[in-house]
This record gives C-alpha cells, structure tokens and sequence, in this order.
C-alpha cells in the first residue's frame, strides 16, 4: 500500500480578505480624490497594484505570467504616482493622492506570499499611507467632515481586512475553502457594523456641536475605539 504524502500547506494570505481589503482602501482614497486627474491616477494604479497581487500570488506556478504582471503593474503604479507628484497645477493634489497611491501598491505587497511578519508591515505602512491621503484631504483641501470620517473608517477596514487574510491564510491556508470565505465574509461584516456605528456617533456628536471638544479629537478617539474592538475581535 502506498502512502500519498499531504500537499504543502498555503500560508499565503487568503483572496477574499485581501480583495476586500484593496477594495476598502481604494474607496478612501477615492473620497478624497476631488478632481476628474486625480480619479483617472487612482484608477490607473489600483488597476497596477491589482496586477502587481495578481502575479504574485502566481510567481509560484507560472512564473511568467506572475513576473509579467508583476512587472507590468508596478509600472502602472510607478507612472500613476510620478504624474500624481509632478503634473498637476496645485501643489495641494500632489500632496494629497500620492501618498493614497503609493499606499494601495504597499498594502497589495502585503498581500503576497510573505513571512507573516514582513506582510503585515507592509500593510500597517500601506494602510498609513492611505490615512495620510485623508489627513491630508481635510488640511490642505477642506474636505467635508463626512468624507473625512468615512474615508479615515474605510482606511481602518482596508487595514482589518488585509490583517485578516495574513491571518485566514496562517490558520486554514490560502486554497479557497468555502468555510475559510464564509468566517471572512462574517468578519468583515461585523467590522463594517462597527465602522457605520462608528461613522454615524461622529458625525452626530459633529453636528450637536460639543463646547471645547475639537472635532480632531473626537474623530481619533472614535477611530481608536474602532481599532479596539476589531483587536479584540480577533
């Protein structure tokens, strides 16, 4: 009797996690993307940092093909936030999306099949990339408080969701189980319940118009909280 030796197990973060994650933060950066130039620059390097997640995740079984679109996205991405840094009139646009884009590329990175720790480096650096975007949206531009403060809880999901697909893909592996999408789905439902409550307490308590509460404050302590209770879901 012959004995089949089990298949290599796939810590590679899981794709339902990690789609949702790129989907969460693209969303941010958008919200604060005033311009039909800036749009066009954010389409163009999520389309690149897709292509860049895409071919690593197939480096491993057709390397060609990985390598091309490695390859091919972050050129994408490269040429997105070298137009984004250089070409448009307003110093304030340039500083506002080329942090958001150069985020996105990051956060993908930390999507691919790396050492737990390195991934999830990348994607807190991804991930605070895309909050500097916001930041910077409401400083330099005077983006309306509801853009801010959704844009700032869909950078915190995009942040929840890639975390959570290091995490999926170390406990159960990357290889698609239905059970492994179904707890992913749930995960991010509960986080996106949590971000809505999050969203509306802010923008109430913004609208009352609490004496001596600077609204800065208010947002970094609701988003803290936020934080707080995606960890201790975990």
């Amino acid at each position: 009797m012959t004995v089949t030796e089990p298949s290599a197990f796939d810590h590679r973060p899981t794709p339902t996690s990690g789609v949702l994650g790129l989907a969460a933060g693209t969303f941010a950066v958008g919200l604060v993307a005033g311009t039909t130039v800036q749009r066009l620059l954010l389409t163009v390097a999520v389309g690149g940092a897709a292509a860049f997640a895409l071919g690593g995740r197939l480096w491993r079984r057709r390397r060609t093909a990985g390598g091309l679109l490695g390859v091919c996205g972050s050129l994408a991405v490269v040429a997105a936030a070298g137009y984004a840094a250089t070409r448009p009139e307003r110093v304030v646009h340039r500083l506002e999306l080329l942090p958001g884009l150069l985020g996105l590329w990051v956060l993908a990175a930390g999507l691919l099949p790396l050492r737990v720790r390195r991934g999830r480096l990348l994607i807190d650096i991804g991930a605070g990339l895309v909050f500097i975007t916001v930041l910077t949206g409401g400083v330099v531009r005077g983006a309306s408080t509801a853009a801010l403060v959704v844009a700032a809880a869909a950078t915190i999901l995009a942040w929840d969701a890639a975390e959570n697909a290091v995490s999926m893909g170390g406990q159960v592996g990357s290889c698609g189980a239905t059970d492994s999408r179904r707890a992913e789905l749930v995960h991010a439902g509960f986080s996106g319940c949590v971000a809505v409550v999050a969203v509306v307490a802010t923008l109430g308590v913004a609208r009352v118009g609490v004496d001596g509460l600077p609204f800065a404050a208010l947002v970094v302590l609701l988003l803290a909280a936020v934080v707080t209770i995606l960890v201790a879901h975990r």
